[in-house]
C-alpha cells in the first residue's frame, strides 16, 4: 500500500495492490510520512474499505471526530471478543461502536444518560451479546475512569447483534410478515380497543416482536423456562393470554413453528400492559 493522503499523525487514505483506496489506522502511521511513501505493514492495525469514494468520506469523517484512544480500545477488544466467542462481524461494528462509545461518554460527562427501555427484552433474547455488553461496560469505565450505567450494556448488546454476519440478510420481508400477522390477531382479538401505535408500550411490542422473528428466522430461540411465574401470568391475565394462544395457533399452522411458554409469558405481559395502557387514557 502506499500513502495518498495524510488524515492525521494515525490514520492515512492509501491505494492498496488493486489501486483502490482504503483508510489505514496506526499510532503514528501519517507522522513524517508524504504521498507515495509505501507503508510498512508492521505499522498497519486496521484497514478500513469504504464501498464507494461517498462512503470513503463518511468513513474518515467518523474517524477523525472519533479519538485514537477510544478507536484503539473498541479495536481491540473486538478481536479479542471475536476470538473468545468466535463471532463473525462485520467491520462496520469498528466504526458504529466507537461512535457510540464517544457520544455515550461526552454525554454522561454532560449529565445526560439514557434509559435503555429495551434493556429487558435485550437480556431475554441476546443472553451471550449481553454479556458482552456487560463485560465491555465494565473496561470501559476502567480504562477512561468514568461510571456508565448499567443500560449502557444493552446498547452495546444490539451493536453486536446487529454486527453480526448474516444478520444483514434481507429477511426484512419475512420479519415484517410475521410482526403484522401477530399485529393482526391482536386487533381483530381486542377490536373494541384502540391502541395508539405511537406509544413507547406498543413501540416497546413491536421491538420485542421484531427481536423475536428475526430470532426465530435465524433459529436463535432459546430460552430459561419458569413454569411457576408461567402459570401466575397466565391466570393473572387470561383475556391476553387466550390472545396468546391464538399467535401460538398461527405461528403452528404458518410457520410450524410452537412457541415456547417463555416467549408465551412475555407476549401476554406486553399485551396486557397495552390494553391497560388503551383502557385507561
Amino acid at each position: 500500500m502506499k500513502v495518498a493522503k495524510i488524515l492525521n499523525n494515525n490514520l492515512v487514505l492509501a491505494k492498496d495492490a488493486k489501486n483502490e483506496d482504503v483508510i489505514v489506522k496506526g499510532k503514528g502511521i501519517g507522522f513524517h510520512s508524504k504521498k507515495g511513501d509505501k507503508i510498512n505493514p508492521s505499522d498497519v492495525e486496521k484497514v478500513f474499505y469504504p464501498k464507494n469514494p461517498q462512503n470513503s468520506i463518511q468513513i474518515q469523517k467518523y474517524l477523525l471526530s472519533i479519538p485514537y484512544e477510544i478507536l484503539d480500545f473498541v479495536e481491540q477488544y473486538i478481536d479479542n471478543v471475536k476470538i473468545k466467542e468466535n463471532l463473525k462481524l462485520n467491520n462496520s461494528i469498528y466504526l458504529s461502536l466507537s461512535d457510540h462509545i464517544f457520544g455515550t461518554i461526552n454525554r454522561f460527562k454532560n449529565g445526560i444518560s439514557l434509559q435503555n427501555v429495551l434493556l429487558m427484552d435485550i437480556k431475554q433474547f441476546y443472553k451471550t451479546e449481553y454479556k458482552i455488553g456487560i463485560d465491555m461496560l465494565e473496561k470501559i469505565n476502567e480504562t477512561f475512569n468514568i461510571s456508565l450505567p448499567k443500560d449502557e450494556a444493552g446498547f452495546i448488546a444490539l451493536h453486536f447483534v446487529n454486527a453480526q454476519e448474516g444478520n444483514e440478510n434481507n429477511d426484512n420481508y419475512k420479519i415484517a410478515s410475521i410482526v403484522h400477522n401477530i399485529q393482526e390477531i391482536v386487533k381483530k382479538y381486542y377490536k373494541d380497543i384502540v391502541f395508539d401505535e405511537n406509544s413507547f408500550y406498543y413501540q416497546r411490542f413491536l421491538t420485542h416482536l421484531k427481536y423475536f422473528a428475526q430470532r426465530y428466522l435465524h433459529k436463535e430461540l432459546k430460552y430459561d423456562n419458569d413454569k411457576k411465574l408461567f402459570d401466575i401470568i397466565c391466570k393473572q391475565y387470561k383475556e391476553a393470554y387466550g390472545c396468546v394462544k391464538m399467535i401460538f395457533i398461527m405461528m403452528q399452522e404458518n410457520y410450524g413453528y410452537e412457541l415456547s411458554e417463555e416467549e408465551m409469558m412475555y407476549l401476554t405481559i406486553h399485551i396486557q400492559t397495552n390494553v391497560e395502557k388503551s383502557t385507561n387514557k
